[in-house]
């Protein structure tokens, strides 16, 4: 089982310092305090002018928290979703996990970043991870996985190709306790070659180093 380390006291107090700048009630989102200041970190400690892709964006909590982590370093992040848009394509490509009835608008979400000065640090683009990653031609410096949980393990294939040496993979919902079984089931396939290094969870979270 890949389920890497656990280092609770230092995800705990990563949280208590850099996990609470956004309000989770306020964006509708679904991550864990430790899990937003790992993020913040995460992204704070990156190369300068580094990628981040971002698959699965909703209200832009995690969103934040990677782009705060950008403000050190000025990196970018960028988040991929659908948005509202298209609701009836949504309803048949859904997992079922996030309601489609009250989704934020990509307008909504940049209209926060703005309010929130973190907009310069983030692109966001609407539409699918599968379709949009066939015109992309960036380097990935962390790719964070946070999408439709039925293609978790897709999700990593299509990007896979993009991802720098020494690139970050994350993905969310995906520890066998506190994440879903499906999502377990990707990590396993995605994480349990040898090229990878530094793999960790916190909280639901799991994370490898390419080597």
């Amino acid at each position: 089982m890949v389920a890497g380390f656990s280092r609770p006291f230092y995800h705990n107090l990563a949280g208590l310092l850099y996990g609470h700048r956004f309000n989770k009630a306020n964006y509708g989102g679904m991550i864990r305090h430790s899990e937003a200041g790992m993020l913040y970190r995460w992204a704070a400690k990156l190369p300068g002018n580094s990628v981040i892709v971002e698959i699965g964006c909703y209200g832009g909590l995690s969103t934040s928290y990677l782009a705060t982590g950008c403000a050190v370093n000025g990196s970018k992040v960028y988040a991929i979703d659908p948005f509202a848009s298209d609701l009836d394509l949504q309803a048949i490509r859904t997992d079922h996990k996030v309601s489609l009835q009250s989704k934020p608008s990509r307008d909504q979400v940049a209209r926060r970043l703005k309010d929130t000065g973190m907009a310069e640090y983030v692109e966001l683009i609407e539409g699918y991870s599968q379709e949009i990653v066939k015109s992309w031609n960036r380097p990935i410096d962390f790719l964070w996985i946070d999408g439709n949980h039925d293609r978790a393990y897709e999700d990593y294939t299509d990007w896979a190709p993009f991802l720098k040496p020494r690139a970050r993979v994350g993905v969310h919902d995906a520890h066998p306790v506190y994440g879903l079984a499906r999502v377990a089931e990707a990590a396993q396939k995605i994480f349990r070659s040898e090229e990878w290094v530094k793999l960790e969870h916190v909280k639901s979270i799991i994370t490898g180093v390419r080597k």
